[in-house]
């Protein structure tokens, strides 16, 4: 059986980009969407959604970033990262808000 990760390219899917020919997957590509941007609307600080935001669905690099709002480079990869930990934590549950178990 093949598994899809969640990545932060659902999330520029659903702002726009198509889903590259995964008709047949959409239902459950906009599903996983879904809750990633809900992940991102209650698991991530307001910094963490803004360097989100701008690197990922922007496309920014994080210096451009880092120069947009005002702090270092440092900062906006530590942001990101910790937005990363937080996603994947939040990925861990699914729509009905059961935890997946980690062997």
């Amino acid at each position: 059986m093949r598994t899809r990760v969640l990545s932060f390219d659902l999330l520029r899917s659903e702002t726009g980009s198509s889903f590259g020919g995964q008709a047949a997957n959409q239902p459950q590509l906009k599903a996983a969407a879904r809750v990633l941007w809900t992940a991102l609307d209650k698991e991530l600080t307001p910094r963490q959604r803004q360097c989100v935001e701008l690197c990922v669905l922007q496309g920014m690099s994080q210096i451009q970033a880092s120069r947009l709002l005002g702090v270092n480079k440092a900062t906006v990869c530590r942001h990101m990262q910790k937005a990363k930990r937080s996603l994947k934590k939040a990925a861990g549950y699914t729509a009905m808000g059961n935890p997946r178990r980690e062997e």
